[in-house]
C-alpha cells in the first residue's frame, strides 16, 4: 500500500516494541504518523491498575487523553488507529472522533477480549475492528488478523551465527510458566543439549509477595530470577544462536502470541501449548511441536532435526510490512 500523503493518528501502549515497529513500517511506506502512548505512564502500578479496573485512576488517565485530544484536534488525519485501546474512556473516544469525522477509525486487538475490560463497548464505535484471536472474531464479528514478526527477526534468519543453545526462553515469571519451561529444559539436558533460560520479574518486593501467594513458586530462589529485562541487542543475540523457542499462551487465549511469529521470522523451531496453531498455513510439525501445558513431552528427534524453510509467500505474509498493508488497505473509507 502506498501511504504517500496519508496521515495517521496512532495510539498504542508500549508493549514488545509493537508501536515503534508499526510507526517505522508506515514511515518507510511514505506515511506520516502522530504516535501517542495510550497509557499516561508505564510504571508497574499504573499498568496493573488499568488492567484490574481503570476507574481507580480514571481522572489521571482521562486528563492525559484530553490533553492529547486538544493538542491534535486541529490536525487532519486520514486514519485514527488504536492497538488494544484498553485505557481510553468511551466519552474521550467519542470526543476525539468528533474532531476528525473524515478519518477512518481502526482498532486492533492483540489480546483476547476475555482478558480486557470494556473493549467491546469501545470497539463498537470504530469503523473497522480487527483481532488476533480467531474465536473472538467468530463470536463478535471482528476481522481476523494474526500478529506479525519484526524485520529484525528476518535479519536473524539470514545470519550464519554458530548455534550455542538448543533451546531458549526469555519471559516473565509465574508459577505455571516456571514449572513448564524447566520441565522442557530438563528433557533437553537429558539429550545432551544446552539451554538459555531468562526468567524475569518486575521487582524483588513483588517477587516475594508472589512467592507467598503461589505455593508452586515458594521453592524458586531469587537467584533464579532476573529483575532487569534483557536489552534488545542481548535478546537478538540469543535468538540468533538458538534452535528452539518456547511459547506458552494464556489459558483463556486462542490467538497466537508474538513469540510464534518471532520464531517464524527468525526461522527457529517452536514448542507451544497453543493447539490452534494447527489452523495456520505456516504450521509444519517438523518445525512446531504442540505440547500439553501440564505434561510437556519433547521427542528427541524434534530437538535434533533442522528447521524446514516455509514457502516464501507464506513467510512474507506474516511480516510487519504485509500486516500494515492489510490493516489499512482492508479498511476502506466509510
Amino acid at each position: 500500500m502506498d501511504f504517500t500523503g496519508k496521515k495517521i493518528l496512532f495510539f498504542s501502549a508500549q508493549a514488545f516494541g509493537i508501536p515503534e515497529n508499526i510507526v517505522s513500517s508506515i514511515l518507510k511506506k511514505g506515511g506520516e504518523v502522530d504516535y501517542f502512548d495510550e497509557r499516561p505512564a508505564n510504571y508497574f502500578l499504573v499498568k496493573a491498575l488499568i488492567r484490574i479496573n481503570r476507574k481507580f485512576i480514571a481522572h489521571y488517565i482521562d486528563a492525559y487523553h484530553k490533553k492529547i485530544i486538544e493538542e491534535t484536534k486541529g490536525n487532519h488525519y486520514d486514519y485514527i488507529f488504536f492497538v488494544k485501546g484498553e485505557s481510553y474512556s468511551e466519552a474521550n473516544l467519542l470526543t476525539l472522533f468528533s474532531y476528525h469525522k473524515d478519518a477512518v477509525t481502526i482498532i486492533y486487538h492483540w489480546d483476547s477480549i476475555a482478558n480486557t475490560h470494556d473493549v467491546r463497548t469501545l470497539s463498537s464505535h470504530f469503523d473497522h475492528v480487527f483481532s488476533f484471536d480467531r474465536y473472538d472474531c467468530m463470536k463478535y464479528g471482528y476481522k481476523f488478523m494474526p500478529l506479525f514478526y519484526f524485520d529484525e527477526y528476518r535479519d536473524i534468519a539470514g545470519m550464519k551465527s554458530p548455534k550455542k543453545y538448543d533451546l531458549m526462553f526469555v519471559g516473565t515469571t509465574h508459577s505455571e510458566r516456571y514449572r513448564f519451561v524447566n520441565s522442557i529444559a530438563s528433557q533437553i539436558h537429558a539429550c545432551g543439549g544446552k539451554t538459555f533460560l531468562y526468567f524475569f520479574f518486575q521487582g524483588k518486593i513483588m517477587f516475594y509477595k508472589y512467592k507467598l501467594m503461589h505455593p508452586e513458586m515458594r521453592k524458586v530462589k531469587a537467584s533464579a530470577v532476573h529483575f532487569t529485562p534483557m536489552t534488545k541487542t542481548e535478546l537478538m543475540n540469543v535468538y540468533a544462536r538458538s534452535n528452539i523457542i518456547i511459547d506458552m499462551q494464556h489459558p483463556r487465549q486462542t490467538g497466537l502470541t508474538m513469540r510464534c511469529f518471532e520464531s517464524l521470522g527468525a526461522k527457529k523451531k517452536l514448542i507451544t501449548t497453543n493447539a490452534d496453531i494447527r489452523n495456520y498455513d505456516f504450521y509444519n510439525p517438523a518445525n512446531i511441536l504442540i505440547v500439553d501445558r501440564n505434561n510437556p513431552v519433547v521427542p528427541k528427534e524434534f530437538i535434533e532435526t533442522p528447521f524446514v524453510d516455509p514457502d516464501p509467500e507464506i513467510y512474507d505474509k506474516y511480516s510487519i510490512s504485509t500486516w500494515v498493508d492489510k490493516i489499512f488497505s482492508s479498511s476502506p473509507r466509510h
